[in-house]
């Protein structure tokens, strides 16, 4: 088990400690990353690991929900397969990204939340070879993604508008895409990675 490490958590909705494992980075090589910053490693995924569950009340989250769980949620929450304390897959995280993003619909957590949730879940889909699910996926993210542009101040705003530019790339608007790696790609406000990025996504779709 050095691929993985052990996280204490504790559930917000029943107080219970548990613990859940977590991908150690530097014990994993990266084999190809795409486009969107989805990277395949030659051994364990670690986005599959990024949701918790816990064992007693099926209560799924990120450590990035910031919400309290609303009341009734408990008698809400349907059983899932006991799949979660061990090695997942894409099945797996597909399953826990649904739940995650049930739950934080319902204790209304912010767009960049959302955005991430369904950005992973669209990876899920994507490892699965689900390209139809991935599209739609994809296309619930990307409006979240815009919500956070519009309406939160985030510490990295050009790769938000780089990831919009990307998302509507893989959804086969251009121009769009276009127009959103060329705002990046002219803005020197960007870092230098991050022009030089979204200059050579804007190149490719020129072409």
């Amino acid at each position: 088990m050095e691929d993985f490490m052990k996280k204490e958590q504790t559930c917000k909705l029943c107080d219970k400690k548990f613990t859940s494992l977590l991908v150690r980075k530097s014990k994993q090589p990266v084999t190809k990353s795409d486009s969107d910053f989805c990277m395949y490693y030659e051994k364990e995924t670690p986005f599959f690991y990024h949701v918790f569950i816990c064992p007693e009340c099926g209560y799924t989250f990120l450590e990035s929900f910031k919400k309290d769980p609303p009341p009734g949620l408990r008698e809400k929450l349907t059983s899932l397969p006991d799949v979660f304390s061990a090695k997942r897959d894409a099945s797996a995280a597909e399953l826990l990204y649904k739940r995650a993003i049930d739950i934080a619909r319902q204790q209304k957590e912010d767009d960049q939340v959302l955005a991430s949730l369904h950005h992973y879940l669209a990876w899920a889909y994507r490892f699965k070879g689900d390209k139809e699910k991935e599209k739609t996926t994809l296309s619930e993210a990307l409006a979240y993604y815009r919500g956070v542009y519009e309406n939160i101040n985030v510490d990295d705003p050009f790769k938000v508008m780089y990831l919009i530019g990307d998302l509507y790339g893989r959804l086969g608007d251009k121009n769009e895409a276009v127009k959103w790696f060329s705002r990046v790609a002219n803005d020197k406000s960007a870092s230098q990675a991050m022009r030089h990025r979204s200059r050579e996504a804007w190149q490719q779709l020129r072409e």
